[in-house]
């Protein structure tokens, strides 16, 4: 599958390129010496969208990044390959209230987690900036 045709049509999400109008928005990143010319940015809506984009960035020997939030100064969040962007589709808060526990997208920013968890008197414990995304911790 090294056709992006082929891969926009089995992909369920959003694909930007350089020659789309939002490219430069999809590839902002909050610092500016993190962001990099991604040749996709595959914004992602499901477990499947992921191992699609990997898919077709392997096939195509393009370099990977994931972005959750975009907050890396260290540029982690961006390349110049292929981006599989959380923040559009999978950035949404469920609060199990009785359980006194938040169920938290990769790409959710502190403010959805703080709006939601006072929704149920609730409150999180993680910064003072909102408008950072949360980073799945990984092993």
């Amino acid at each position: 599958m090294n056709n992006l045709t082929s891969f926009t049509k089995s992909f369920r999400g959003d694909i930007v390129t350089p020659q789309d109008q939002d490219y430069t928005q999809a590839i902002a990143r909050w610092a500016l010496n993190a962001r990099r010319e991604a040749k996709v940015v595959a914004f992602v809506k499901d477990a499947e969208d992921v191992v699609l984009a990997i898919k077709y960035a392997k096939d195509n020997n393009m370099p990977i990044a994931v972005r959750g939030g975009g907050h890396s100064p260290a540029g982690v969040s961006s390349c110049e390959g292929l981006v599989v962007d959380l923040s559009r589709h999978l950035n949404g808060v469920k609060i199990d209230s009785e359980k006194q526990l938040a169920i938290v997208g990769g790409g959710a920013l502190w403010e959805t987690v703080d709006k939601a968890a006072i929704k149920h008197s609730l409150a999180t414990v993680g910064g003072t900036i909102n408008s950072v995304r949360l980073v799945p911790l990984t092993s």
